[in-house]
């Protein structure tokens, strides 16, 4: 399957009208192929607002999760009322892209995932994105500093919140990637600008107060409690990419260096966390 979000109506090998009436907002729209490549369905979801879709994985039960951002009351495909400013609106489908259901998570302020998520082998899921909302809402933590936070959500297999987490420093993180480990819990990796203060307990590798961003990676236990943070970088940008888990219970980072031309930085870690 694949996705993203369109402006169009019906034409082409779009087969459904938009959700809005203004012609620049965004709806989802996605595409189902079989092996060879060939269309087998589309369907589009969206509000009388924007809906910019970010993320899509394959679920156990043969449907999909689509993961994104939406604003505004509930109208459209969407039942929930947004929260405040943007928030994530998670839409789950079933094999043949027909909607089972759909949620609205967010704090008073913008709360953007553009990440894949993930989904637990509790048949749950867990959906990242950075925040700049404070509590409220469905954010039960404050925001660590002025600047966005990386903030975690895990839903079961329904979209009911289970827990959710907020993770920063001083200044602004930005998530990348999400892993669950092979103890149960999750790994989160991206990129900060901070120096240690709040949950980042490292400082960032550029000393000037311009701050360019460094690899910074949470290791959460199951529950979403913070075990640690490593901080990886240089006194230039490193900006993060992914990260894998060997069959030791070591990790390996991946992403690009700040240089006259962007490269690959591969990084073993060995007794990690």
């Amino acid at each position: 399957m694949v996705g993203g979000p369109v402006q169009a109506g019906i034409g082409g090998d779009k087969t459904e009208p938009r959700r809005d009436v203004d012609t620049f907002y965004l709806d989802y729209w996605v595409v189902k192929m079989d092996a060879a490549g060939n269309k087998q369905w589309d369907k589009t979801f969206g509000t009388n607002y924007s809906d910019y879709l970010s993320g899509i994985i394959g679920t156990a039960d043969g449907g999909s999760l689509l993961t994104g951002n939406s604003t505004g009351i509930a109208s459209g495909d969407r039942t929930e009322n947004g929260k405040g400013g943007y928030d994530y609106w998670i839409v789950k489908v079933d094999a043949q892209g027909n909607k089972q259901w759909d949620k609205m998570y967010g704090g008073p302020s913008d709360d953007l995932t553009y990440i894949y998520p993930i989904q637990t082998r509790d048949g749950g899921y867990l959906i990242g994105g950075r925040s700049e909302s404070g509590m409220g809402g469905d954010k039960t933590e404050p925001n660590r500093g002025i600047f966005d936070d990386y903030w975690v959500i895990k839903i079961d297999s329904s979209g009911n919140k289970q827990w959710d987490k907020t993770l920063g420093g001083a200044h602004d993180e930005n998530i990348k990637c999400l892993l669950q480990t092979k103890d149960g819990g999750y790994i989160i990796g991206g990129n900060s600008r901070s120096d240690v203060g709040g949950d980042k307990s490292q400082p960032n590798w550029d000393t000037t107060v311009l701050k360019w961003e460094d690899w910074w990676i949470v290791k959460l236990d199951s529950a979403g409690n913070k075990q640690w943070d490593k901080t990886y970088g240089t006194a230039k940008a490193d900006g993060f990419a992914s990260i894998v888990e060997l069959s030791n219970g070591n990790y390996v980072l991946g992403g690009g260096e700040h240089k006259a031309q962007q490269e690959i930085k591969l990084l073993t870690v060995v007794g990690f966390g």
